[in-house]
């Protein structure tokens, strides 16, 4: 049989408790918290787009999602436990919110916090005692749609499985750690965290040993460091500090988040300390990596990365992966799993030029005890400061190269709000630029790259628009009183009048989309890329609480904010972006679509709609281009050109073989609990992942030649910190890193890239009969091109 025991005689802990519930904390709400929860109803129920407030029928969900919020995984708590108390409040909740009551709050709180150090005292108990590795049983990592346990049995069988799944994500990661030929597994955590893929979390070897009956046994070495079981043992210590250290305000944050994102999953409620640290985020500078966190399921996740911070320039790092570990230059990490979300950020920021480095679970991950360590050098992160760049690509003609220019946008900046001494900057001014500097190289197309931009001013993106429409309507915003405001690009000059690929995928959001919307409705753009945008098509405002009332009405106390959704995003057509999102005119594989990114994967996400559409009687007339319409035989003649080669080439075959890979252990909602076999598994999905990478490294030798084109303020010499392009191949550490839809970001193989140029030929091919060999051409190097 195979164990994992201790050597070391372990020292009773005295905090530990009988099973039986016992009062844990009295909470008192003042008089402040009181008038401050009244307020955010007032606000839900007046200013929210909805206008509606917590009825009778919703009351129980939002309890419930309330006790979800504590408990995510459904361990702690009881069924008992929720009927009971959503039987008890439920029926008075809508009045008790109206009155700033937080007795439910607290009622539902001091129940889950007993059960929680109940279930700790367990836990350090059974850790005292061998666990079996050899029985092949399984565990449920995701226990969000499950119920919670019937009974304190059925809790306890439970915890059984769950802490040794715990123990072998921690055993995983040491045994691939051990078999490192890395000379660098031998230096302290600090020097050698870079080198590894895994993460050996404790630094230190975990021996297998052959016992007199030549069973296997994973036992701690306690000369080096803790095992895994001392691992998990300081995880839950830390969580028991961490419970203690909740305040009354804290409790009263989460739930009225809890009742905020009932409306939708972009309100929020702030407290005061929040409110502080959501004000500097959104300040233009701010140092660290560049990322916007959030915690999930106890886990740091990335949210979104910040255009023109160290995390996005680098490239390693994607919206969805989760922090497990922080260690700072010359520590060892320090596990943050079910760690306040506040604490974690302030070990990420730090010193400018400073390294922190973050083991992180991938979000494309097989096996979620699979761990990266990304090593990153804090910086300055400027909110304005990652600027459009663009690129001349030659692709084969009849002839002669075929030019085509790519403009990446990373988000839709602009002056609003700048610090003084800044260059004024505007992405309608600095596309435009870049428009002309391309045409002065000829170029036949233009690629507008929009991936992995999540918006930015409304305003810019209007006038960006307006580049290459004469003038008309752009985008319609409805405020929850109905009255409907519509925005129009006034200007009839146009910058660009030739073929134009919008090109998009699923981190493509909010002024993206109604760019790319807009563009598609006019009927001026291909939209390629993954299936869908992002479906984010509405507008928040933060209300500071203190703000609405005179101090003394809080007692001068501070108070927090309401972010509330007001406003939503309709195109031209009248149709939504909210949900839905931009549907591409010619979709291409994506792993993107099988991770739960997208607006309509959030709960209580607010549904697509549409109005009425503008009266707008010129919109075909207006666009005086210099090619054919885009009408649907083209579309349908351009997509069957694009399918031919994605069942064709061998860049697609790699990519739709590493996208089932990722779909097939996606699809996994259980592991199993037996080492061998996790062993075994693992080695052959390292098999797997090794055989892709090779196959990619090949595919990446073969690409179309292509010449950078550079803003005017950047060939002037403006310092680079001040200038941050979005090229992740200007990173030193990181000279291939580039966008990859597929299983590696870390990757110069752009495949939807490389595709939407194919595209873009075909329709310049198609509007140009003395360009009639270029398809030709094309398919003659889909071996030496994918």
């Amino acid at each position: 049989m195979k164990f994992i025991k201790n050597r070391l005689a372990l020292v009773p802990l005295l905090f530990l408790a009988g099973s039986s519930l016992v009062n844990s904390r009295d909470f008192e709400y003042t008089h402040a918290m009181r008038k401050e929860t009244q307020t955010v109803a007032f606000l839900l129920e007046n200013f929210h787009y909805s206008q509606k407030f917590i009825n009778q029928s919703q009351a129980e969900e939002f309890l419930e999602g309330f006790m979800e919020d504590l408990d995510y995984n459904h361990v702690f708590l009881l069924k008992k436990d929720r009927d009971e108390l959503v039987n008890q409040y439920a029926a008075r909740l809508e009045r008790s919110l109206r009155r700033g009551e937080l007795d439910a709050a607290y009622a539902i709180y001091d129940r889950y916090e007993q059960r929680v150090l109940d279930r700790i005292d367990w836990i350090l108990k059974r850790l005292d005692n061998p666990f079996d590795f050899s029985v092949d049983t399984e565990y449920v990592v995701d226990r969000e749609e499950l119920p919670w346990p019937m009974s304190e049995t059925d809790a306890d069988e439970l915890w059984e499985n769950r802490l040794k799944y715990e123990m072998l994500f921690d055993l995983l990661a040491d045994v691939e750690g051990e078999d490192s030929d890395d000379p660098s597994d031998e230096t302290e955590p600090a020097e050698g965290l870079e080198q590894t893929e895994v993460l050996d979390q404790t630094n230190q070897d975990t021996d297998l040993v052959e016992d007199a009956e030549g069973e296997s046994e994973v036992e701690e070495d306690s000369e080096d460091g803790p095992d895994a079981v001392e691992i998990v043992r300081k995880r839950y210590e830390r969580l028991k500090k961490n419970l203690m250290d909740l305040e009354s305000v804290d409790v009263q944050e989460i739930f009225l988040t809890t009742l905020t994102k009932m409306f939708d999953p972009h309100s929020t409620f702030l407290s005061s300390d929040t409110l502080e640290d959501f004000s500097i985020s959104m300040s233009l500078s701010l140092v660290g990596i560049g990322a916007i966190l959030v915690q999930e399921e106890g886990y740091c996740t990335i949210r979104e990365l910040i255009p023109g911070g160290p995390a996005e320039l680098d490239g390693r790092m994607r919206p969805g992966d989760r922090i497990v570990f922080v260690a700072q230059e010359g520590e060892g990490p320090v596990d943050v799993i079910d760690m306040k979300l506040r604490k974690i950020v302030k070990m990420i920021r730090g010193e400018k030029s400073t390294t922190v480095y973050l083991t992180v679970i991938p979000a494309d991950a097989a096996d979620p005890s699979i761990r990266e360590v990304i090593d990153i050098v804090r910086d300055e992160v400027k909110i304005t400061a990652s600027r459009a760049d663009a690129s001349v690509y030659q692709l084969p003609g009849a002839e002669e190269p075929l030019p085509i220019g790519v403009i990446q946008l990373p988000s839709f900046y602009g002056d609003l709000s700048i610090n003084e001494g800044d260059t004024p900057t505007s992405t309608t001014k600095d596309v435009e630029e870049l428009i002309g500097k391309l045409e002065e190289e000829g170029i036949r197309g233009l690629i507008l790259d929009l991936r992995r931009n999540g918006g930015g001013l409304l305003t810019e993106a209007i006038d960006l628009t307006g580049l290459f429409i004469k003038t008309g309507p752009v985008v319609q915003v409805r405020n929850n009183r109905g009255f409907i405001r519509r925005d129009w690009d006034r200007d009839d000059k146009i910058a660009y009048n030739g073929p134009l690929i919008v090109l998009v995928d699923r981190f493509s959001a909010s002024a993206s989309e109604i760019v790319a919307g807009a563009l598609q409705y006019y009927d001026r753009a291909l939209i390629v890329g993954d299936k869908s945008t992002h479906g984010k098509g509405t507008v928040q405002a933060v209300f500071e609480i203190d703000r609405l009332a005179s101090p003394s009405f809080f007692n001068d106390q501070p108070t927090g904010a309401a972010k509330l959704t007001i406003q939503k995003f309709y195109l031209p057509n009248g149709k939504s972006t909210q949900n839905k999102g931009v549907i591409s005119d010619i979709p291409l594989p994506s792993i993107n679509e099988f991770l739960p990114i997208g607006e309509a994967d959030l709960d209580h996400a607010m549904p697509w709609d549409e109005i009425n559409p503008v009266n707008w009687t010129q919109r075909k007339s207006e666009l005086s281009l210099k090619f054919g319409p885009i009408d649907e035989p083209l579309r349908e003649q351009l997509t069957a050109l694009s399918e031919s080669r994605q069942n064709n080439l061998n860049e697609f075959t790699w990519l739709k073989e590493t996208i089932e890979f990722f779909k097939e252990k996606q699809d996994m909602k259980s592991y199993s609990l037996n080492l061998e076999k996790r062993q075994s598994i693992r080695e052959s999905d390292k098999s797997v992942r090794e055989a892709f990478e090779k196959r990619q490294e090949e595919l990446e030798k073969h690409f179309y030649p292509s010449e950078e084109i550079e803003l005017s303020v950047v060939e002037e010499g403006t310092p680079m910190d001040e200038l941050s392009m979005n090229d992740p191949q200007s990173s030193p550490d990181n000279p291939k890193a580039e966008e990859l839809d597929g299983l590696s970001d870390d990757s110069s193989l752009d495949i939807h890239l490389r595709e939407s140029l194919r595209i873009l030929s075909d329709w310049i091919n198609a509007q140009d009969p003395t360009s009639a060999d270029t398809a030709a051409n094309l398919t003659k190097a889909k071996n030496s091109q994918g």
